[in-house]
């Protein structure tokens, strides 16, 4: 076992906002796709179909094209401002931002003027008083999430509930995504902020640069954004992001559980924690900076799955967000299970920032897990393909945070 000193995946900042009542959405208007070397139009509002509360508000931001957005109720007519409100609803092709806020419940359509035949069209649903809400201070939402539309990217999260106070939790996660162009290649983030008896909480999104493949090279984290959780139930949720990286990107991501739920309840209790499920969160080596897995462990289903968050070998500290790296893990288990043999490593290529492309997933490497104890695993790793070909070793990791309640091995 090394003894270096070195700080764990985004150093689990422990963050102290509080989420806000009313919510702000973006919605996207215009813009170009990318297909097959080519750009084209795109003529359609994202997301399309959005939910929110009575009192939130909507911006609609032109990305690209002579839009408008018009109810069709004529309830609004936006664009470079609102009409009735100081400004033009006309269609226009600057880049403009226009915010409309929704404080009766109901069902809104709305279109562009210009485009309507030709299907740019959307619709807003207002709920109006909330039922009981769905409280995200409980550990039985951490696991796995994803967008099916978006190929090969997700959330793992781990959640510890009553971390600052009761009612007061904490949530950190890893994003494992890609950038922007299929070229820029692997990007991963981490979000972390606290989670109350409610179904939604607002926390900040970090980049951690500046690492190496399973070394102490340091490394440093800055917030590059802002992200809202809502969860409608125990198996479904959605991620609302706007980056202030300078690249303009915000959005919504529809998320869906990957693997059952064990744990999760209507309003929070705690059931008991099938198999081990309970091994699973957040693990890190502390000789390596910057770096770590998040496990999702289902022995009911027999799988066990983690995202592995790192970077390239022998990356420079100054190689900035190229130099990222990242591999998921997925093994079968047993209920009971303590060490695993045949892990797969796998890379996925080609992907695109919260977009549908084809990516390709592909087997590189084995790894084996022992876990000797709440808090201690072991795992050996050995890479056959890809850019960390031909590397093999042993990372001793602890869990980053508390241990959840009931852990026992």
């Amino acid at each position: 076992m090394r003894n270096i000193p070195g700080r764990g995946l985004a150093c689990l900042l422990l963050l102290t906002a509080l989420p806000a009542t009313a919510t702000e959405h973006h919605v996207s208007v215009g813009g170009q796709s990318y297909s097959n070397g080519y750009y084209y139009a795109d003529l359609s509002f994202s997301p399309r179909q959005l939910t929110i509360r009575a009192g939130d508000t909507i911006v609609f931001d032109n990305l690209g094209g002579a839009h408008n957005v018009a109810a069709d109720d004529g309830s609004f007519r936006c664009a470079q401002g609102c009409d009735g409100s100081g400004g033009n609803g006309n269609p226009s092709n600057a880049q403009w931002h226009a915010s409309v806020r929704f404080d009766t419940p109901g069902t809104y359509g709305y279109h562009c003027e210009v485009h309507q035949g030709m299907g740019m069209t959307g619709t807003i649903t207002v709920e109006g008083t909330a039922p009981p809400a769905f409280p995200m201070n409980q550990h039985g939402i951490a696991g796995s999430w994803a967008n099916a539309a978006t190929e090969s990217q997700g959330v793992v999260m781990d959640v510890f509930p009553d971390f600052y106070a009761a009612g007061t939790g904490l949530l950190f996660g890893g994003w494992f995504t890609f950038d922007t162009t299929a070229a820029g290649g692997l990007r991963w983030y981490t979000v972390q902020g606290q989670v109350g008896n409610d179904d939604s909480a607002t926390m900040a999104v970090y980049q951690t640069l500046g690492g190496s493949f399973d070394s102490a090279q340091a490394t440093t984290t800055h917030p590059v954004g802002e992200v809202t959780f809502h969860f409608d139930d125990c198996d479904h949720a959605s991620l609302d992001y706007s980056f202030t990286d300078g690249s303009g990107r915000h959005g919504t991501i529809p998320l869906t559980r990957l693997l059952g739920n064990l744990a999760c309840t209507p309003r929070g209790s705690t059931p008991g924690n099938p198999g081990n499920y309970l091994l699973g969160g957040t693990w890190y080596d502390p000789a390596s900076s910057g770096q770590g897995l998040v496990f999702d462990v289902n022995a009911t289903q027999g799988v066990l799955f983690a995202a592995w968050y790192t970077y390239l070998p022998n990356a420079a500290a100054d190689a900035g967000a190229p130099a990222q790296s990242w591999y998921t893990l997925q093994a079968a288990v047993s209920p009971g299970f303590t060490h695993v043999e045949d892990v797969g490593i796998y890379e996925s290529t080609g992907g695109l920032f919260d977009q549908h492309a084809d990516t390709t997933t592909t087997r590189v490497g084995t790894a084996s897990l022992v876990f000797n104890s709440c808090t201690s695993l072991t795992m050996d790793y050995t890479f056959t393909a890809g850019p960390h070909a031909g590397l093999s070793g042993t990372l001793d990791l602890a869990r980053l945070a508390p241990v959840p309640a009931g852990c026992t091995l």
